[in-house]
């Protein structure tokens, strides 16, 4: 489900999950060109929880942390891949820090999940909800690999046009 943390009929499908003992989960991130590792860190993120809802940076958001060139996949397009995976129940797209912590509070979430790249205490909404550190599968496969191997590649291909060859 695609939704919108300003939608009240959104938030009641939330709040009625929360009413019937559900255990609701909140992840977030870029997903700029989808891959294996955010699937397997979403699907055991979904382990811990019976509901997760993903936060999906905006593409204003990405472009202020992961560099102008970036994001490669529009928003709407990372939105609806993400909202297509079985282990995600509902995603919204966040504009900011503030969004994620509106998003804790007003779900009302139990867990909160990151990757091993935060430490807990540095995580937003901490106070709120439970966190659960999900380690990072040790495979050289992240989205930022990708990017900056396909940008080696092509550096590589103009230079070598550059020289003539």
């Amino acid at each position: 489900m695609i939704f919108s943390l300003t939608s009240t009929s959104d938030m009641e499908l939330v709040k009625s999950a929360l009413a019937a003992g559900k255990r609701v989960g909140l992840t977030s991130g870029t997903y700029d060109l989808l891959h294996y590792l955010h699937h397997i860190f979403l699907e055991k993120c979904r382990r811990h929880c019976d509901i997760l809802i993903v936060g999906i940076d905006s593409d204003r958001l990405v472009k202020a942390t992961k560099g102008e060139d970036r994001p490669l996949v529009p928003e709407n397009q990372r939105v609806e891949m993400v909202n297509a995976l079985a282990s995600v129940d509902g995603v919204y797209v966040q504009d900011s820090t503030d969004a994620w912590l509106r998003a804790v509070v007003e779900l009302g979430v139990h867990v909160i999940f990151k990757n091993d790249q935060f430490k807990p205490d540095e995580i937003i909404g901490r106070e709120h909800a439970e966190v659960v550190i999900v380690p990072d599968v040790k495979i050289p496969d992240s989205t930022t690999a990708i990017v900056e191997e396909c940008i080696r590649r092509r550096d590589q291909k103009s230079d070598g046009d550059a020289d003539g060859t």
